[in-house]
C-alpha cells in the first residue's frame, strides 16, 4: 500500500544503541574468523566507525540528563531554541569526558579516556585521509573502549532514562549475546575481572547470556560481571534453568533453602565447574546435591 513513509524516531539514545549493537556484529561477523587471522578489513573499519559514533552519542545523551546546555561548545552561550533544533556546535569528546567526570560523577579511568581518544584518532583517519595500521592493534583499541560501554551503559546512562530504560536494557542483552563470540573482548575482560571475582567461585556460575563464568548469584539484583546483564533472582535462577540447565525437571529444588526461598537448583559453579551441587540464588547457599 502506498502513502506518506512514517517519520524516522532515532533519538540520540536510540541512534547511540544503533551504532553500538551495529559495531559489535562487526566486531563478531558470523561466522567468527579464526584466532589465526584477524576480522577482515571492511568488518574493522565500520565497527571503528560505528563504535567512535556509539561512544560520543552515548556519552553526550548521559551529559544531556545531567543538563541539556552541557553539551554546547560553549554552555554560557547556550539556547534551549537552538538545542531542540540541533543547530549548535557540540563539544569535543575529551570535554564530555571531563564534564562527565567534574559535573556528573562519572568515573572514567586514563586509561579508558586513553582507548577513546585513540579510537576517535583511528576513526579521523579512517574517513578522512585513508588508514593503514596493524588491524590486532585496532580491533584491541576498540575492545577497550566496548569494554568501557558494557559498563557505562547500564550503570551510568540507563539509571537516568525514563520511557527509554527498557529499550537500552533490551538492547543490552541483545549485545551480551554477540559479545560472547569476540576472543579478544572475552580474554581481556575476563583478565580484569578476576580480582572481582576472587573469593566468590562458590557462588560464581556461568551466564545465561554471555555464558562467561561471572555471574555472583546470592545477590538482589544478580549481576553478570562480564556483560552487566541483571535480574531479579527468581528471573535469574528461572533463565537458569532454561537456557543452562535446559530445562531439566531434575535440576528443580525438592526442598526450599533454609532461607525460605525455593530457588534452589542443581548448578555448577566456578569453584568446580564440573561438580553438580545445590545452590540459592536468592541467598547463594550451598548444598550438597541438595535437589
Amino acid at each position: 500500500m502506498n502513502g506518506p513513509r512514517p517519520d524516522m524516531d532515532f533519538t540520540p539514545v536510540r541512534n547511540g544503541m544503533d551504532y553500538l549493537t551495529s559495531a559489535v556484529l562487526h566486531l563478531a561477523p558470523t561466522p567468527y574468523p579464526s584466532r589465526d587471522r584477524p576480522i577482515n578489513d571492511r568488518e574493522l573499519k565500520y565497527a571503528v566507525l560505528h563504535l567512535q559514533a556509539a561512544t560520543e552519542v552515548l556519552l553526550k545523551a548521559r551529559l544531556v540528563r545531567e543538563h541539556w546546555s552541557l553539551v554546547f561548545k560553549d554552555p554560557g552561550k547556550a539556547a534551549r531554541s537552538a538545542f531542540e533544533q540541533g543547530k549548535f556546535e557540540s563539544c569535543s569528546i575529551n570535554a564530555t569526558m571531563d564534564r562527565l567526570a567534574d559535573i556528573a560523577n562519572v568515573p572514567i579511568t586514563q586509561k579508558q579516556r586513553s582507548a577513546i581518544k585513540d579510537l576517535a584518532e583511528t576513526r579521523n583517519a579512517l574517513t578522512h585521509y585513508g588508514h593503514t595500521a596493524n588491524a590486532y592493534a585496532v580491533e584491541a583499541r576498540a575492545v577497550t573502549v566496548l569494554n568501557f560501554l558494557l559498563d557505562f551503559v547500564p550503570l551510568h546512562l540507563q539509571p537516568a532514562l525514563s520511557s527509554e530504560a527498557k529499550f537500552v536494557h533490551e538492547s543490552m542483552g541483545a549485545v551480551a549475546i554477540d559479545v560472547r563470540r569476540i576472543e579478544s573482548l572475552v580474554k581481556t575482560r575476563m583478565q580484569e575481572l578476576a580480582g572481582d571475582l576472587r573469593g566468590l567461585e562458590e557462588r560464581t556460575v556461568i551466564c545465561p547470556q554471555c555464558r562467561q563464568w561471572a555471574v555472583v548469584v546470592g545477590e538482589d539484583p544478580i549481576v553478570c560481571r562480564f556483560c552487566r546483564v541483571s535480574w531479579e533472582p527468581d528471573s535469574a535462577a528461572l533463565e537458569y534453568w532454561n537456557d543452562v540447565l535446559r530445562g531439566e525437571f531434575e535440576a528443580l529444588a525438592t526442598d526450599p533453602c533454609g532461607c525460605g526461598d525455593e530457588l534452589v537448583l542443581l548448578a555448577n559453579t566456578a569453584s568446580n565447574k564440573t561438580k553438580d551441587v545445590g545452590l540459592c540464588f536468592a541467598c547463594g547457599t550451598l548444598y550438597e546435591r541438595k535437589v
